[in-house]
């Protein structure tokens, strides 16, 4: 599995806007879908009857630009399929997997539901979606879809079947604003986490209300201490050959004192309850010199800097065993929900997010990677620097790919529940590092022990 996603992570490091003009790398546009649409009464007839199908979708990551790009496939893909009509609902991903819980014990899920990875599995695990195998199978399009992430989509139920479909795949990365570290006397990123470290007490000047780096204390804030402290260690497995949970590991003990030790001393103080858009808000203001986000932070960045000379994308430290270690389970993508009366019509959906022309201008419009590889041969992916570095950095000798537990069915759950709350007493001096990874390894080796016990 290490080398298959090690491989379809690689292979997968891409963005898109580029639609159905192929390698030109030349957007999609509402006058392109309405010339794919020349064929609509065709099409209509192909359905069977003229009789408008509604799917209510609800988008699991909501923000002004993620709707407008959404509106766009939408409308786009109704230009394909004029028997077919898309209801958009944006949720703030702090609230999406409450939403989503609420629907289920309500029975009013959504016919199509955006699905992050981190709960994928609490979701699927619920059997409120439907399998997605056979209509995979008849589609067109299926072997061009990244190997490696359909493997770990199946992974998210106990039958192995494919309850989600991928449409993203991402890399986390620090970026850093190149004319701080400049001032700084700075030069290329940090290769050794003391030298992160070292980064961050450089470019902090408090006099200036400067400070090196922006810790996400508020929601999601468990999936970048996991990333570090693994990154940090070079342990490539959450549980180990005895299925012993290893977040608790001395040397991530070891780092989280470090790590957490940074707060109010060269992070804002604001941080403890900081989510994405705090954090992003310091670093695109220049109050922060270094942040670490995923690839989709690329858009935000050009939209505050203007000038992408002003900041790069710079793959994590090696770990203290000299590899790079990369989280290859990242995805999020789309399922259809067992209360969808038209699962056909959905899955024309899923599968448009999913195809060549979907896939492309989604990903480039977000900034993060296809998950369909014919997408990699479109021009602007080598236009794209931070899909670059992250191509070199999975493409290295020494680079170790390992999967978080989120097909855990309580991983999520236990994340946002327990451990973002208990990353705040840490911050705050409530809670020490140690007492904070020793719990969360309690609660991870119940989940561990209980699922591997019932299946």
């Amino acid at each position: 599995m290490k080398k298959m996603m090690a491989t379809a992570m690689a292979a997968s490091m891409v963005l898109g806007l580029a639609g159905c003009s192929g390698s030109t790398g030349t957007e999609t546009t509402a006058a392109t879908a309405t010339t794919t649409a020349g064929n609509t009464q065709t099409e209509a007839a192909a359905q069977g009857t003229g009789e408008v199908i509604t799917l209510t979708f609800w988008d699991e990551n909501a923000g002004d630009s993620r709707t407008e790009y959404y509106r766009t496939l939408i409308e786009n893909f109704e230009a394909q399929n004029p028997n077919i009509k898309i209801e958009y609902l944006g949720l703030p991903s702090a609230d999406a997997l409450s939403k989503y819980q609420t629907a289920i014990q309500a029975g009013e899920t959504p016919d199509i539901g955006g699905i992050n990875n981190s709960w994928a599995a609490t979701i699927v695990g619920q059997d409120v979606c439907i399998p997605l195998d056979e209509y995979y199978a008849k589609w067109d399009e299926k072997d061009d879809m990244n190997k490696g992430a359909m493997e770990v989509a199946r992974n998210y139920h106990s039958d192995g079947k494919l309850y989600f479909m991928p449409t993203s795949s991402n890399f986390i990365c620090l970026w850093v604003n190149t004319d701080m570290l400049k001032e700084a006397g700075l030069e290329g990123r940090p290769k050794t986490w003391d030298e992160f470290f070292t980064y961050c007490e450089t470019l902090t000047d408090k006099d200036k209300d400067q400070y090196g780096y922006t810790i996400r204390g508020g929601a999601a804030s468990p999936a970048i201490v996991v990333d570090f402290l693994y990154s940090y260690s070079g342990l490539s497995n959450m549980f180990d050959e005895n299925g012993v949970c290893t977040i608790n590991d001395p040397a991530h003990i070891e780092f989280a004192n470090k790590y957490f030790d940074m707060y109010g001393k060269y992070t804002p103080e604001s941080d403890i309850t900081a989510g994405w858009k705090e954090i992003a808000a310091n670093f695109d203001s220049g109050v922060c010199a270094m942040l670490t986000h995923n690839l989709g932070s690329y858009t935000n960045h050009v939209d505050a800097f203007s000038d992408t000379s002003k900041f790069a994308a710079y793959a994590l430290p090696y770990s203290q065993q000299g590899t790079y270690i990369n989280n290859g389970g990242t995805l999020t993508g789309l399922g259809v929900f067992k209360t969808c009366k038209n699962p056909e019509a959905a899955w024309k959906f899923v599968s448009f997010m999913s195809g060549a022309e979907g896939n492309s201008f989604w990903n480039q419009s977000i900034g993060q990677m296809p998950v369909n590889n014919a997408v990699l041969e479109y021009d602007w992916i080598n236009e794209m620097p931070h899909i670059q570095t992250a191509l070199e950095t999975t493409n290295q000798d020494n680079c170790i790919t390992y999967l978080q537990m989120s097909y855990l069915p309580g991983y999520g759950s236990i994340n946002s529940t327990y451990i973002e709350p208990a990353i705040q007493s840490v911050m705050s001096g409530e809670m020490t590092a140690e007492e904070l990874l020793n719990e969360w390894a309690g609660y991870l080796q119940e989940e561990y022990d209980n699922y591997h016990t019932s299946n």
